[in-house]
């Protein structure tokens, strides 16, 4: 069930953290690859490259919906997507320059996962089958731990645009779901911030802890998942 071999996987923001390391782990079960990254990822793909993986990038904004939508388009194949590419700023909001900030944060954390979601989950609507994972965050389940509401907002929308996508697709034989993280250690997160004191488990999540659950959505052992959101956060916020 958690073999990839003859699938093409494509992940946004892929160049490091989560997506990296849910392109590591998939690149170990068979999958072919589709990154993609505001600056790239060759590092990455030579990596996986040298591990034998067939892997293809793109060096874009997920604002830029044309973009997105030529990258996928380009794909000879796709079988799941990983909408992971998110921004997170740590800042006041009534900082003089924060309307700007908003916008920022929610054209990419959600109008940017919605860019590479329109035809995805288009593509995978007319040939009957496929998987999406969407990344939230714990900030779009309980407000957040220190996030700004830009980033609740966009998060929480993200959760509930997963319910709506899964219910449009999965009559078609799609699967649509998302991981929802607590405090990571990555560079957008930074430490400093996280009080681990205020995780049970006592410390923050390590890139591959979330990458699992991603890559076990994107696999046949997740057919009977639909508009699931996994909440993977160290138990900071149980349902």
């Amino acid at each position: 069930m958690l073999s990839f071999e003859g699938k093409t996987v494509l992940i946004t923001g892929a160049a490091g953290g989560i997506g990296a390391e849910t392109a590591r782990i998939l690149s170990g079960l068979g999958a072919d690859l589709a990154l993609c990254d505001l600056e790239g990822c060759d590092d990455l793909a030579d990596e996986l490259r040298d591990a034998g993986t067939s892997v293809v990038t793109a060096a874009f904004d997920i604002r830029d919906r044309a973009q997105a939508e030529a990258f996928i388009g380009a794909q000879p194949r796709l079988d799941a997507i990983v909408a992971n590419a998110g921004f997170c700023p740590w800042d006041d909001w009534n900082d003089g320059d924060w309307d700007d900030t908003f916008d920022r944060v929610v054209d990419i954390n959600l109008k940017g996962v919605i860019n590479v979601m329109r035809p995805a989950i288009a593509r995978m609507i007319a040939q009957k089958h496929g998987k999406a994972v969407l990344v939230a965050s714990v900030a779009g389940r309980m407000g957040g731990l220190r996030a700004s509401p830009h980033y609740v907002s966009a998060k929480g929308g993200v959760i509930s645009m997963t319910k709506w996508m899964a219910a449009k697709a999965a009559p078609h034989g799609v699967n649509v779901n998302a991981v929802a993280p607590g405090a990571t250690a990555t560079v957008m997160v930074d430490s400093s911030n996280i009080d681990a004191s205020s995780i049970p488990i006592g410390r923050m999540a390590k890139p591959e802890e979330i990458a699992k659950p991603i890559v076990f959505l994107c696999s046949g052992a997740a057919s009977y998942m639909c508009g699931a959101t996994m909440d993977v956060n160290g138990g900071v916020y149980m349902v």
